[in-house]
């Protein structure tokens, strides 16, 4: 593994793990926090799909394509 991967994997892991502690750690109920991670995966699906091309297929999450063979899962 090269210095290069390693810091990635490294800023990855040390994030998600920021992530978490900041979630359990957040002076909100469990309820507002639930609501606030389903508001923040739907802004971010959106955006990765416009960075993907497919915007014009996104709808949110479980939003089937127009030709019905495949749907965007979330």
């Amino acid at each position: 593994m090269n210095s290069t991967t390693k810091f990635i994997t490294g800023f990855f892991l040390g994030s998600t793990l920021g992530l978490v502690a900041g979630i359990l750690m957040a002076p909100s109920t469990g309820k507002q926090t639930r609501k606030k991670i389903g508001k923040k995966s739907k802004k971010l699906a959106k955006q990765l799909a416009g960075y993907v091309g497919m915007e014009d297929k996104f709808q949110g999450p479980g939003a089937k394509r127009k030709n019905g063979k495949a749907s965007v899962e979330v």
